[in-house]
């Protein structure tokens, strides 16, 4: 007999503040005005660190790997300023700033070594989606709607969210906040 758990779908995100939401929100809301419904319409903002298939003993060690990582992290400040739209990728993104790059760059790279030995998926470079799997006439909207994007916050938290089959989106389950503690006794050499 062999027994298999069923497994679900999941990410692991930064996950910013509420402001930041609310601003990538009315984003998507004007995009969504001039160009219709379209992929990622109703996700909230997010940076995608890794994904996931986890039955629910798997999870376990995600929640308590995430909850390690985030004891001894330190918030930092971060902007994404950098706003593409590309017809080849049918995506409306914002990039991270010169500062704020090389920042989740090291963190996506830490975090995502202790994943090493898993069946995770990397995410993309850093970037928050406004829109996905945009028709070449629709990245062209977007180009003349959004001359300029700032966003900026404070990355002190990591989410884990699970794929809701009914909605189609990712719905965050768990938060974990950046507690900038010492790092506990042999934490160093695990992360490095």
């Amino acid at each position: 007999m062999d027994l298999k758990l069923k497994k679900d779908r999941y990410s692991i995100v930064v996950y910013p503040q509420r402001k930041s939401i609310n601003d990538v929100k009315v984003l998507k809301d004007i995009l969504w005005s001039k160009v219709g419904w379209y992929s990622s319409r109703n996700s909230e903002a997010h940076v995608t660190i890794a994904l996931f298939e986890a039955d629910k003993h798997e999870l376990d060690f995600y929640i308590s790997y995430t909850k390690d990582f985030c004891y001894a992290e330190k918030p930092n400040f971060v902007m994404f300023d950098q706003f593409i739209a590309s017809e080849k990728n049918g995506a409306v993104v914002v990039l991270p700033n010169k500062t704020a790059k090389p920042y989740l760059n090291s963190l996506f790279k830490r975090f995502r070594q202790g994943l090493r030995y898993k069946k995770a998926i990397n995410g993309a470079a850093a970037h928050i989606s406004i829109g996905r799997k945009l028709h070449p006439e629709d990245i062209e909207i977007a180009q003349d709607l959004f001359e300029e994007v700032s966003l900026n916050f404070l990355c002190e938290k990591i989410a884990i969210r699970k794929f809701n089959d009914e909605k189609g989106q990712y719905e965050v389950i768990y938060e974990f906040c950046f507690l900038g503690n010492p790092p506990k006794q042999g934490q160093l050499s695990f992360f490095q």
